[in-house]
Parts: C-alpha cells; structure tokens; sequence
C-alpha cells in the first residue's frame, strides 16, 4: 500500500492505493449476494392479446427483504377483449379465477400504475423475457401520463439474463425452477396466469442472485 500525503493551506488529505490485490480490503461474492438480496422484489407479468398486442390481464407480487410477500396486483379485462385465438384456446382457460376487474385498459392501467408506484421505490423490478409485452406496459403508462419521466425502473431486470449467464434456458423460468425445486407458490391455471408468472420469474432471480 502507498500513502500519498497532500496538504493545503488548511486541508491534509490522504489518499492510499493498494497496489496488491491480495492485501486491499476484499468483499465476498457472498456479501455481495447479501447485499444485492436485501432489497425487496417488484415482479409483474401480463397476458396480451397476441404477443404484439394490448395487455387485458396484469399481475405483480412485491416481496419484502426477506423474501415474504408484501403486496399483490391483479386485474383483468373481460375476455370480449381477446380476439387472438392462440390466446383464446391457451391463456384465457388458466385465468378463470381471475375476476374480471376492470372494463377498459386505461383503467387497468391506472390502476396498476397506482400500485406500481406505491410499492417501486428502493425494489428490484423483475420481468421475465420483458421485451415484448412488459416493456410495451412501462411505455404505455408513460404515453398516458401516468408515471412520470423518472419513473421507469433503472435498471428494469429481465431473469433471462440470469438464466443465460447461469447456462440454462433463458426461455423457462418453470423449467429452472423444477430442476431446482424451487419453492413457488401456487396460483390456479399456472403458467399464464400472470400471478404465477410473476411468482416463478421472482423466485428464479433470487435464487440466481442469492
């Protein structure tokens, strides 16, 4: 180590480098991972009506720094608002237990943007393959004014990327949480309802960052 010493007329300062990386104060992966975990989730989902278009279903779970649930988001619009038939025959079926809740999606969406940003603030934002559907949600609360400029999350974190950097398919949260048994809780329907969705993208990134 090197002490560089600088002194003004009323001001020393010290300045020390480490030149061996061995002897520097060092910070653990695990304290790392420690630190990265003791902040609380955001996760959401949605289900559009095809994979380009609006969203009629959105659901979040917020889990504090322990990992318990702490918030809940679920809406849904009647399904005269789904006309895409791969997501009539596949989705609509595992979302039965999800009362209709609102007839428009400006009002979903106000709604949700309530919630969002109620319950943002000092959270790690998780989505799972965000691009297309979630990020079209962010950007359509902001053309609709309803969150603000700097109201995105920064970052917005995608699992998949974890997924690929753990050298597993970054298309299947339900497959990494199967091989891993990975405790998720259950909601009707399973994949697609965005409940559940929410909740397995939520598990898979705590256990990869944890």
């Amino acid at each position: 180590m090197r002490t560089v010493r600088f002194q003004g007329e009323n001001t020393v300062l010290i300045l020390r480098k480490w030149h061996n990386a061995e002897t520097a104060p060092q910070v653990s992966e695990a304290q790392k991972r420690r630190k990265t975990m003791s902040k609380k989730l955001f996760s959401f989902d949605a289900e559009t009506n095809g994979l380009w278009g609006q969203a009629f279903a959105i659901g979040a779970l917020v889990y504090d720094e322990n990992g318990a649930e702490i918030g809940r988001f679920v809406g849904r619009l009647p399904d005269t608002e789904v006309t895409d038939g791969w997501v009539r025959e596949n989705v609509l079926p595992k979302i039965t237990d999800i009362p209709v809740t609102h007839q428009s999606y400006d009002a979903l969406l106000a709604d949700f943007a309530a919630f969002y940003k109620a319950n943002k603030d000092g959270a790690d934002v998780v989505v799972h393959m965000g691009y297309i559907v979630e990020a079209r949600i962010l950007r359509d609360l902001h053309d609709k004014g309803l969150i603000g400029d700097w109201d995105g999350p920064y970052p917005l974190y995608d699992v998949s990327g974890n997924l690929q950097a753990a050298g597993a398919d970054p298309t299947s949260v339900d497959k990494f949480a199967a091989e891993h048994n990975l405790l998720v809780d259950e909601f009707a329907g399973g994949t697609h309802n965005p409940l559940y969705d929410s909740a397995v993208a939520a598990a898979v990134y705590r256990h990869l960052v944890s």
